[in-house]
């Protein structure tokens, strides 16, 4: 088995590592489903594509189940880690393409994805996902260009914050990113009108924020933008997009944070090839997570990838998925909540008290119809700022974490 890998950045970092992966353990969940593991990974050095394969599972005429190959990291090959290590990533440039991937075992591994559509409706607050209507061809009219990134910023941004704002209960919203995907990727020829290529799904099993990204992401926009800030290339000024004293009020625990994905299918038809799968916030487990490591001109983002179950570990993710989404339709999930389990500054133990992530995923539904239309997409990602509410949140407190290590292991 490997044991957790960390930045050597000298024994409070070690200590920090190991006290917020126990910590978060005790909180998640672990309720498996079955998947089959095939040992089949190789080390990589571009990003993979959907597979063939998999099964349908029918009630009548209403779709249960599939069971699809997802692109995991094999746990055989990459160890755990919360923080960065320099041992899993990418270089990324100015126009959004990333060099040669390092440190990467794909480990493609035959899943089962519930319809969830055929159950109780999800909540953003219980198992982190939730579909909602937001007619957007109703409220900007049906001519709206998602390929145009100065309407996108200017009139689809404010949409989706409202919408956010009405799902969290947040006090301020910022949307701040997008990624506008077509099943070709820049293979496809499609621009934005911005000149940027539209990228290819992503087909692996991923989050977008770390325990250290996600508040340093909230740090970067109260400064002057980034280079591949999307927000920058429109407004052209060098002003932050989040009030100084609204961020330094979120990271000091004078309130709760989280940053929201919010995705759409953004063609008349319903969504036919490569959905998104997203995966129950509370079946992840912290010895799950792999820091990826993304190196850009003038800073270092972070994502986690997953890594699939080990020879000794049954399969515990439970996975799910919207099929055939409509324009109308949206798919809301978090990729980082400051009331999720893993500790951070005010608190030396998380309280566990909402999801703090979904992982996701594109992937190959073998349910799709032959020769469907290409899947084109948008993803919008969007700050949330509670500070109205009590003191909860901030960034890792190393003292706090050594003393819960201490007292609790």
């Amino acid at each position: 088995m490997h044991r957790l890998r960390f930045l050597r950045r000298g024994a409070a970092a070690a200590a920090v590592a190991a006290a917020t992966t126990a910590a978060a353990a005790a909180s998640f969940g672990r309720n498996p489903p079955r998947a089959d593991r095939k040992d089949n990974s190789a080390s990589s050095k571009s990003w993979p594509t959907g597979k063939d394969g998999g099964s349908v599972v029918m009630r009548g005429d209403e779709l249960m189940e599939v069971e699809a190959s997802l692109n995991y990291q094999d746990a055989e090959k990459v160890a755990p880690s919360l923080v960065r290590n320099g041992l899993v990533g990418t270089e990324r440039n100015s126009s959004g393409g990333d060099m040669e991937l390092y440190g990467v075992h794909f480990q493609p591994t035959m899943t089962t994805i519930k319809n969830a559509r055929a159950m109780e409706p999800t909540r953003l607050s219980r198992e982190g996902f939730e579909l909602r209507s937001h007619d957007v061809a109703t409220e900007l009219g049906t001519d709206f260009d998602f390929y145009d990134d100065n309407q996108i910023i200017q009139r689809y941004y404010p949409s989706i914050e409202k919408l956010v704002r009405e799902a969290t209960g947040a006090s301020h919203v910022y949307a701040f990113d997008h990624n506008v995907r077509c099943a070709g990727g820049n293979k496809s020829g499609k621009t934005l009108k911005s000149g940027s290529a539209v990228q290819a799904p992503a087909h692996i099993v991923h989050t977008d924020y770390t325990l250290t990204s996600a508040p340093q992401r909230l740090r970067d926009l109260s400064e002057a933008p980034k280079i591949n800030d999307t927000w920058r290339k429109i407004r052209n000024t060098n002003e932050p997009l989040i009030p100084k004293e609204q961020v330094k009020d979120a990271l000091e625990g004078k309130g709760r944070f989280q940053i929201i994905n919010v995705w759409r299918n953004i063609k008349k038809e319903p969504v036919g090839i490569f959905p998104l799968a997203v995966c129950n916030a509370h079946t992840a487990n912290p010895k799950d997570l792999v820091t990826f490591e993304i190196h850009y001109k003038d800073r270092v983002g972070e994502n986690y990838f997953l890594r699939a179950a080990s020879a000794e570990e049954e399969p515990h993710h439970r996975w799910y998925y919207f099929p055939r989404m409509m324009q109308s339709e949206v798919l809301v999930f978090k990729q980082w909540d400051t009331h999720g389990p893993l500790p951070t500054e005010n608190r030396v133990k998380g309280s566990g008290r909402a999801p703090q992530f979904c992982a996701h995923t594109a992937f190959k539904d073998p349910s799709s119809l032959p020769h469907s239309p290409d899947r084109e997409s948008i993803e919008v990602r969007v700050i949330a700022l509670h500070l109205d509410d009590e003191k909860e949140g901030g960034v890792l407190n190393i003292k706090g974490v050594r003393a819960w290590l201490n007292k609790y292991l």
